[in-house]
């Protein structure tokens, strides 16, 4: 059972991360009329609704049962629904600013930092037998978003699953700002590659985004539907930043520490081919992720007990109030 500054605690985490998604969201429905976007909305209440209703049902568990580690993974997993929903719709709209394609800016900064993507291409292709470990790792960010939510809410660290949560909306908000500010369609579309150039390999979302990012980008009329989207971001890579925010996630549980490390070490190492990412967008991604990690560690981290008991009155305080009353 939780004690009152435990209460304190997770209902402080819970309305600030559920501030940060219903921000987001409300923020986005407001500039779609303003786009040429619409959105199909059965899929997009969908989610919306269940998260909610799970957040309603982690709430019950909270308070009416206490049961905290059942509350804990009803709460999460609702946030877990519904912020992919606002930063997938976020990420949408930005691109339809139409600022021009920094692709070319991109490729260059990893050349000047001596980073060949070429290069790295033709050598996992002639090591083809590494492609389908690091292709796996790559597409396993949202079930093991939620496998990890779930582990760490039952161990007893929901602490750990509500600041995994909040970095990745921090994440999201700043890598959604920025690709829009700096938007960019995908290595392989710049330098016009074909499967002929890389006839081992098999990248997993290299340019299936391609078709969404043009028609955006142009002004064309386009509809949001859930069950179609993409991740369309090329910089900064939300792939690279989700990858480490799970890593540090698990590291505060001794048994989840080395597989969730191993698999998202290799989602990170996946991203440049896998997601058609230029270097310099898995760096940005990883920077942004490291400092949302430090600043929603801070903003949930539990607060001594000290801070939440009464604050003791002073013998100057105790003599006024007796002068006061006579």
């Amino acid at each position: 059972m939780l004690d009152g500054t435990d209460e304190l605690e997770t209902g402080r985490a819970s309305r600030l991360v559920w501030g940060a998604i219903l921000g987001l969201l409300a923020i986005c429905l407001l500039a779609v009329p303003f786009t040429q976007v619409t959105i199909e909305p059965l899929p997009f209440m969908a989610p919306l609704a269940i998260g909610l209703a799970l957040a309603g049902a982690g709430r019950y568990y909270g308070t009416r049962r206490s049961e905290p580690k059942i509350a804990c993974a009803f709460d999460c997993v609702g946030q877990s629904l519904v912020f992919p929903l606002a930063t997938a719709l976020a990420s949408y709209l930005v691109v339809t600013m139409g600022f021009p394609m920094q692709d070319s800016a991109f490729h260059q900064l990893d050349l000047a930092l001596g980073l060949d993507w070429l290069a790295w291409l033709a050598w996992l292709d002639r090591h083809a037998w590494l492609a389908p470990p690091l292709t796996f790792a790559y597409k396993t960010y949202m079930h093991q978003g939620l496998v990890l939510t779930l582990l760490l809410c039952f161990c007893g660290r929901g602490i750990a699953a509500r600041i995994m949560i909040l970095a990745m909306i921090i994440s999201g908000i700043a890598t959604v700002a920025l690709s829009g500010l700096l938007p960019a369609v995908s290595i392989f579309e710049y330098l016009k590659l074909t499967p002929a150039d890389y006839p081992n390999l098999r990248p997993a979302a290299g340019l299936v985004h391609l078709p969404d990012v043009l028609a955006l980008h142009s002004g064309e009329a386009f509809v949001f539907d859930t069950t179609r989207t993409h991740g369309i971001i090329t910089f900064p890579s939300y792939h690279a930043a989700l990858g480490l925010i799970m890593l540090l996630a698990a590291w505060s549980h001794p048994l989840l520490r080395w597989p969730f490390f191993v698999l998202n070490v290799g989602m990170i190492v996946a991203t440049p081919i896998d997601g058609g990412h230029y270097f310099v967008d898995v760096f940005a991604g990883l920077a942004i992720a490291g400092t949302a990690h430090v600043v929603a560690r801070r903003m949930l981290t539990p607060r001594p007990a000290e801070a939440y008991a009464p604050r003791p009155i002073g013998q100057a305080q105790v003599f006024g109030k007796i002068l006061a009353k006579t």
